[in-house]
């Protein structure tokens, strides 16, 4: 569904996006990462033909972007992260705005934008002006616009961005519903978590540059084949100095706070469990658990790109 080889983008002298290479195969939900700065926005207004590549070549559903962007364009749907919208419409005028777009024909328009507001949960509000809309019925109309043309793949950039826990879950509970169809759904996102859950690929972008495409799980695996192991830690009472006298611990590589518990980052080759409980323990804290944990998706991030941020 989409295949770059050497994309490239300069924006005078500075590299944005360097030489990336990567495919998307039909029915992925496809995760793509990477720190503020690092070219994600960039490479998807590429590949949905807003901007020309510098250059390399991509094919988006079967179509290059700059010799076929029509034909790209009818077969993709995009929610942008920020949506505009003309506030003094309602969101079924929106809808068959863009259908028309699209050439679908006028006495299809309404019934085919109602039923996807009625998707969305927004049937009660379809009439009503954008403008007295929440950020999270926004949202869901941005979603029913980008599937006005039943696209084959949806491009989707920060989704979720500023939803509460429900808002996010049933945004969730939707994309997997499109997956299950046969659609091909890219991500871009922020919310590791998320993606964790969503995704059975992702492709991580660093300084304009590619640096993995695989699944989680392969991921993960190189991370333990480096020699490093995640130790969870819950309890209470646990100090600064505890943590301190253990960041001492030959074999420790990191100690990252969590609201449900501490992670230790450690060697591998190094048997630590035991000495942290001991630690933790002698000092006063109250531990209920200690266990070894799986990398997450954000051990790998971090591993891949650094803890750095850029705007």
């Amino acid at each position: 569904m989409i295949e770059t080889r050497g994309l490239t983008k300069n924006f005078n002298g500075f590299c944005a996006v360097d030489r990336i290479d990567l495919t998307v195969k039909k029915g992925d939900i496809f995760g793509f990462l990477g720190p503020n700065g690092a070219g994600k926005t960039t490479t998807i207004r590429m590949l949905t033909t807003i901007l020309s590549p510098t250059s390399g070549t991509a094919s988006v559903c079967g179509h290059d972007i700059i010799s076929e962007s029509i034909e790209v364009r009818r077969l993709i749907g995009l929610m942008p992260e920020s949506p505009g919208f003309y506030e003094n419409m309602s969101a079924l005028s929106i809808l068959q705005f863009y259908a028309e777009f699209y050439g679908i024909p006028k006495n299809e328009r309404k019934k085919k934008s109602a039923e996807l507001l009625e998707i969305m949960g927004l049937g009660d509000f379809m009439k009503k002006k954008i403008k007295t809309y929440s950020h999270g019925m926004r949202k869901r109309v941005a979603l029913a616009q980008a599937l006005i043309n039943d696209p084959e793949l949806l491009i989707l950039d920060e989704p979720t961005g500023g939803l509460d826990p429900q808002g996010s879950y049933s945004f969730r509970q939707m994309i997997r519903g499109l997956r299950d169809r046969g659609m091909t759904v890219f991500l871009s996102s922020h919310i590791l978590p998320e993606v964790q859950q969503l995704c059975n690929r992702v492709g991580i972008i660093n300084h304009g540059r590619i640096v993995a495409v695989d699944t989680i799980e392969n991921l993960a695996n190189r991370i333990v084949a480096r020699g490093k192991r995640n130790i969870f830690v819950t309890g209470e009472g646990i100090t600064a100095p505890m943590l301190d006298e253990v960041a001492r611990l030959q074999g420790i590589m990191g100690i990252q706070p969590y609201e449900t518990g501490i992670n230790f980052v450690a060697d591998s080759q190094f048997d630590l469990a035991p000495e942290i409980n001991r630690i933790l323990v002698t000092g006063g804290a109250r531990v209920r658990s200690i266990y070894l944990s799986e990398p997450t998706l954000e051990d790998i991030f971090l591993s891949l790109t650094g803890d750095e941020e850029r705007g």
